[in-house]
């Protein structure tokens, strides 16, 4: 487990130019990938929020619940938001002021069979 490592993923995927006109996003896992411990993941994402609150303030706090009825109706969710309300049930983001892009961490645990994952966003796009 490296959050330096880490950190500078963060800064290079807000950095980078996006793939295409249409995938105006960027995703990733952080940590290892597999948690010795599921306690572990939860704490290594509690360690990267305080990292990214010390840069740019206190997370937007959010729960995907919103977003999945939404889906459920039939509404379109724009990616990377459909992905992640998928993957999780709390989100945090923050606004970066430089870019004005959207970082939002997450704990994909939704799946009860699967152990828990850090996933990563970067996006120019506004949580609906």
């Amino acid at each position: 487990m490296d959050i330096a490592k880490d950190l500078a993923l963060i800064d290079l995927l807000c950095a980078r130019d996006f793939p295409s006109e249409h995938e105006r996003y960027h995703t990733a896992w952080l940590g290892p990938g597999d948690w010795p411990d599921v306690s572990d993941c939860y704490a290594y994402e509690a360690a990267i929020v305080e990292r990214l609150a010390q840069r740019w303030g206190e997370a937007f706090r959010r729960g995907t619940v919103t977003l999945e009825e939404r889906t459920a109706r039939g509404e379109v969710i724009p990616e990377p938001w459909a992905t992640l309300t998928a993957l999780a049930i709390d989100v945090r983001t923050w606004v970066v002021p430089e870019s004005g892009r959207h970082v939002t961490v997450a704990v994909a645990d939704r799946e009860e069979e699967s152990r828990p994952r850090l996933w990563l966003a970067v996006t120019e796009t506004a949580s609906p």
